[in-house]
């Protein structure tokens, strides 16, 4: 951004004439000033006000110019502060769109938001949990299975299933918990994640064994131990996943971007036509016409792909990545 954004005429005569514009290293000069903002995201841009006193907006993560640019007129709209929709929210002014906004732009601040969405899901009755906009902010939004608000979720498991189908909150209870887990490996907390597994085989909990299993996994891919990884993705998919259409993508797009193997790319693809037959979404058909075009399959690959972009056009979400498969589906010869 230094290089580019910042340099760019355009944002140069925009932001010199609307702020006093300052560049900090927070991990040097800045440490002190640090303890007050709380930046751990870089780059992130943080908008005072004229008296330098408070915080109107603030926004983590690498900008384009067009991007850069409409956070700088974002910054001083009231209508998109970050501050507005902070002040609404602990004035108990705000509606739940906005509370969920609020939450979202804590995210994309670089701010912790999990602490706020545990005060508000703990605050909510099991009725007013069951709500379809707080069940979005639960599914969407929440990360901590350590945090109070996740007994409330387990409590109210069997309602969940009822209303938004098993299989969502058993998905969102075993990415609670591999998180957790893949924390304590990034952190390398060995004890940590052997006590958190310990733990999981002594409870009840029937998903347990699966987590676990999964966990396993995702360590492996972690630490790119790709051979470990592919020892265990069999025995995980046949016993836990032919139901699982998002665990079958997943380990089926990571053979296909990580393995070589015929015989198991054979194996991903009987994954890949499982999850589709699942669930028809765009990513699973991504996937499958990735392997079809691996194992050299022309017209299958070239099919599924198309269909990939079809369900892509009808979302009106970008499906470069399809178009691009394509091209190289395209110029293939067939094995078969």
């Amino acid at each position: 951004m230094v290089d580019s954004v910042y340099k760019d005429k355009e944002v140069a005569a925009y932001f010199n004439k609307n702020y006093i514009c300052i560049k900090m290293d927070m991990e040097k000069e800045g440490r002190e000033f640090n303890k007050k903002i709380k930046i751990k995201n870089y780059r992130t841009h943080v908008f005072f006000d004229y008296n330098n006193t408070v915080m109107m907006h603030r926004s983590a993560g690498k900008k384009n110019t067009a991007e850069f640019l409409q956070l700088g007129k974002d910054a001083q709209d009231t209508t998109k502060q970050l501050r507005t929709f902070e002040r609404k929210y602990f004035d108990k002014k705000a509606n739940i769109e906005e509370i969920t906004t609020y939450m979202k732009m804590l995210e994309k601040a670089g701010l912790d938001n999990q602490v706020t969405i545990n005060a508000y899901l703990s605050g909510l009755s099991d009725k007013e949990m069951l709500k379809h906009e707080n069940w979005r902010i639960m599914y969407d939004l929440f990360k901590e299975v350590e945090m109070t608000s996740f007994q409330k979720v387990m409590y109210l498991r069997e309602e969940y299933a009822k209303i938004y189908t098993a299989d969502s909150i058993d998905n969102k209870i075993i990415s609670l918990y591999n998180s957790a887990l893949m924390n304590r490996v990034q952190k390398l907390d060995t004890s940590g994640y052997n006590t958190m597994v310990e733990k999981l085989r002594k409870s009840e909990l029937d998903l347990s064994e699966k987590i676990i299993a999964y966990a396993s996994l995702n360590r492996h891919k972690m630490r790119s131990d790709w051979k470990n990884y592919q020892l265990e993705a069999v025995p995980f998919i046949e016993k836990y996943c032919m139901d699982d259409y998002r665990r079958l993508n997943e380990v089926a797009y990571n053979f296909y971007e990580r393995i070589t193997d015929k015989e198991l790319l054979a194996k991903a693809e009987t994954w890949a036509v499982k999850a589709v037959s699942l669930q028809d979404n765009i990513r699973n058909n991504h996937t499958l016409s990735g392997i079809y075009f691996k194992l050299g399959k022309k017209e299958p690959a070239m099919t599924a792909c198309k269909h990939t972009i079809d369900l892509a056009k009808k979302a009106n979400v970008d499906y470069k990545q399809s178009s691009l498969l394509l091209e190289k589906i395209e110029e293939m010869k067939s094995v078969e």
